[in-house]
């Protein structure tokens, strides 16, 4: 059984056929280490996939307590290297460019920000982009990345880093999925 704070109820029945996830599980099961970076628009289930790969390794007896799952606002706001050194052996950072995004996606133009909260911004997105670049170097840990582009990965977490991910990772591009109907 998966833990709450694993898999969300949004994700406890999240599955995928993907050849990579079973790939990706199948390594992390051996027990060598498995890199995944996990691209696409919104919508077009990135999240769903990991948690679905992360359910895999659950379902066949690998420990919850092996496992950690960072949303990248949340790591970036509370960041303490810490966090990734003492990581676990499985670690998923969901939403990896979802600030680089949420700005390029902007349908007009965007009012500047005070100084204090553009110096704000600033400092988080170093701390995430130290968070990142810590994790992919750490020897036998296994991880999943979210982000939408290489490129807008490469603005999120800079160009060294998003090359290192792209050289040790496998790739997956997820298409744009039908946007669920919203009833107001």
């Amino acid at each position: 059984m998966t833990r709450p704070d694993i898999v969300p109820a949004l994700f406890q029945d999240a599955e995928t056929d993907l050849p990579a996830i079973e790939q990706w599980c199948s390594t992390v099961l051996s027990g060598a280490p498995a890199r995944l970076l996990l691209l696409g628009p919104h919508w077009s289930g990135k999240t769903h996939t990991a948690y679905a790969a992360l359910r895999r390794l659950l379902a066949a007896g690998y420990s919850s307590q092996q496992i950690t799952v960072h949303g990248a606002s949340e790591l970036k706001r509370t960041y303490d290297p810490r966090v990734i050194a003492d990581t676990t052996a499985v670690t998923m950072v969901d939403d990896v460019t979802v600030s680089v995004d949420l700005v390029r996606e902007a349908k007009g133009p965007l009012a500047p920000d005070s100084v204090d909260v553009q110096a704000m911004m600033a400092l988080e997105a170093g701390a995430l982009a130290e968070a990142i670049a810590s994790l992919v170097v750490l020897p036998n840990r296994s991880w999943i990345l979210i982000a939408s582009t290489p490129e807008i990965l490469a603005e999120a977490v800079g160009e060294q880093t998003a090359a290192r991910i792209l050289a040790v990772a496998d790739t997956v591009e997820l298409a744009q999925r039908p946007l669920p109907k919203l009833s107001w």
